[in-house]
């Protein structure tokens, strides 16, 4: 069977599948959607090992690809990714906070000065701002200050001067913003790709990821734009373009703070001057796309969300569930107040040590470095929800590490904690989860290790 023909029929069998959960099957339903998840990753999966993508990835990977066109993949995943983005949600109820800061903005108000148990308290003020009752009830978090930085501030104010009264039409808005961000990423990985003389039918990887599909064009999530923000720094940085990195770097900060990350492994490719340079560029560009919402309450309060954020909110976590049930022991109660602010100087830690190992060899080991931070991030994050792994699902396109497809496979398992009105976590599946991404993730970095020193002796 060619490998257009496979494509072909995982497309077409996908199709019913993805419009009848995204349209049609709300969250509660676990045993609907992880039938749906295990068809659609099997089609995935198969498709991977037929084209060759899933072996022994961590030798040398060929230069010459097999499967079908570039363009026949993207095209799939950009026709997948169109039909997702006319449903409402149906995995996740952020999208009535976007709504509502995006009324708050339109109207000229900072959406960080209140909270919106406070906007309710002025029922007058919250009418003539069109805050309806709608949107308060169906958000998950009205005590807590928004946590969305500038560039998303934007796009909800669009979407919401747009249609400030029609919520799905206000969804497609924003969603048009993902379609469009996933569409460049494609095209960057493409670019990628070629440039580094990998195998450009890698591009599969996060072209077909169900859960891409799914989470972002499907669930609205912004992450798609953070990744197109750090694909482009990656494409302008093989260009030579160091300084104009800065500005898609900077992008990617005002999406989600998260990139600021990533900062300290740029030593490794600009050296030390260049690198701090790079850097107070990339925070000085961030800071100036705040100053339209510019008032001091608006970094105390964003502040206040990102402690809490690592403090407070708890979900699928690996090694801080660990930690966690040693302080029960230990302490008798949740130690999260405690573990929340140690965790992140590990973190810290490590992206020190990864930071202060010697130079880079070439441009194309920085994905696997970006990886290398987001994984250790990710490992000991208090709540990693399934859309996180997306940025780990493009940078494998690019450094041929396998472990972030096995985590997309296992993520739905998490959603059975939606499965009634009482939220509860299954920690069984969670620990099913990553144990088999861990010593997957272990094999790979042990034969990948073992691989290089065998090339070495030879």
């Amino acid at each position: 069977m060619s490998e257009t023909r496979q494509l072909n029929i995982v497309g077409l069998g996908s199709i019913p599948i993805y419009l009848g959960l995204l349209y049609a099957t709300p969250r509660s339903d676990f045993g609907i959607w992880i039938m749906g998840w295990a068809a659609l990753f099997s089609g995935y999966v198969w498709l991977l090992r037929s084209w060759g993508i899933l072996d022994v990835p961590w030798r040398e990977s060929p230069s010459t690809s097999t499967g079908p066109s570039v363009r026949s993949i993207v095209g799939w995943g950009m026709l997948l990714r169109f039909l997702a983005m006319w449903a409402l949600p149906q995995l996740s109820d952020d999208y009535f906070r976007f709504i509502w800061d995006g009324l708050l903005l339109s109207q000229g108000e900072n959406p960080f000065a209140l909270l919106p148990s406070e906007w309710m308290q002025q029922p007058d003020r919250a009418a003539e701002l069109g805050l309806r009752e709608a949107l308060f009830e169906g958000m998950n978090s009205p005590d807590y200050f928004t946590i969305y930085p500038p560039v998303l501030q934007a796009i909800f104010g669009l979407a919401a001067w747009m249609f400030p009264s029609n919520t799905l039409a206000a969804v497609w808005v924003m969603k048009g913003f993902i379609f469009v961000a996933e569409g460049l990423s494609l095209l960057l990985l493409v670019r990628l790709l070629r440039i580094w003389n990998m195998p450009v039918n890698w591009i599969a990887i996060y072209a077909l990821n169900p859960l891409i599909i799914i989470e972002f064009c499907g669930s609205l999530h912004f992450e798609a734009l953070m990744i197109l923000g750090l694909l482009m720094v990656l494409w302008m940085l093989a260009q030579g373009w160091s300084w104009g990195a800065i500005l898609p770097f900077a992008f990617a900060v005002d999406v989600k703070l998260l990139p600021l990350m990533l900062l300290p492994v740029m030593v490794r490719y600009l050296g030390w001057l260049r690198a701090i340079l790079f850097g107070l560029g990339v925070i000085g560009v961030s800071v100036v796309m705040f100053l339209p919402l510019f008032e001091w309450e608006t970094f105390t309060h964003l502040g206040e969300s990102v402690d809490l954020y690592f403090q407070s909110f708890e979900f699928n976590a690996s090694l801080y569930y660990v930690v966690r049930e040693v302080g029960y022991v230990w302490k008798g109660y949740n130690i999260i107040g405690i573990a929340g602010r140690i965790l992140p100087i590990i973190v810290i830690a490590g992206i020190a040590i990864l930071s202060l190992r010697r130079e880079a060899k070439s441009l194309a080991s920085l994905p696997v470095d970006w990886l290398a931070v987001f994984s250790l991030y990710f490992a000991l994050a208090s709540i990693v929800h399934p859309w996180y792994s997306g940025v780990l699902v493009a940078l494998a396109s690019l450094g041929r590490y396998l472990f972030p497809i096995i985590w997309t496979v296992l993520l739905p398992l998490t959603y059975a904690a939606y499965r009634t009105d009482q939220y509860a976590e299954e920690l069984w599946l969670v620990f099913i989860e990553y144990a088999v991404v861990y010593s997957w993730a272990w094999l790979e970095w042990r034969n990948r290790s073992f691989a290089k020193d065998e090339s070495q002796d030879v």
